[in-house]
């Protein structure tokens, strides 16, 4: 693994997954001039934030086909407005932000918190977090 700068990953990457928390350094962060970095191979997928991206600059990016496509589960509105450019784009996907929601993931999760409790009250708590 090779530590890069954001302009260098952009440059060299087939696929960009954006994995941050939104905050005052990433609100912004990938607009225009780092789509024009990417590939016109690059695929943009963004489960982070919605805020991450710039919606607008997106769009024109995949109308423009400057990148091949865009996968997006999160938006700055949810839902989507119908007025969206994105919805013009026939190189997106775009999902509710819903994934955790499919019935196997809820069961994961309350079969974690069941053993969780357990192993608190059996003196060997898992997860802690001082």
């Amino acid at each position: 693994v090779e530590v890069v700068n954001l302009d260098d990953l952009l440059a060299r990457s087939d696929f960009v997954s954006v994995h941050c928390p939104s905050n005052a350094e990433t609100r912004g962060l990938i607009g225009a001039p780092q789509f024009a970095r990417m590939k016109t191979t690059a695929y943009l997928i963004n489960t982070a934030r919605g805020n991450i991206l710039d919606e607008s600059a997106l769009a024109d990016a995949l109308k423009n086909k400057s990148i091949a496509g865009a996968g997006l589960d999160v938006m700055v509105v949810e839902p989507l407005p119908a007025s969206s450019p994105l919805f013009q784009c026939d190189n997106v996907l775009l999902t509710p932000h819903i994934g955790w929601k499919r019935a196997e993931t809820r069961q994961r999760l309350l079969a974690g918190v069941a053993e969780n409790i357990d192993a608190f009250f059996k003196g060997s708590p898992k997860n802690v977090v001082n």
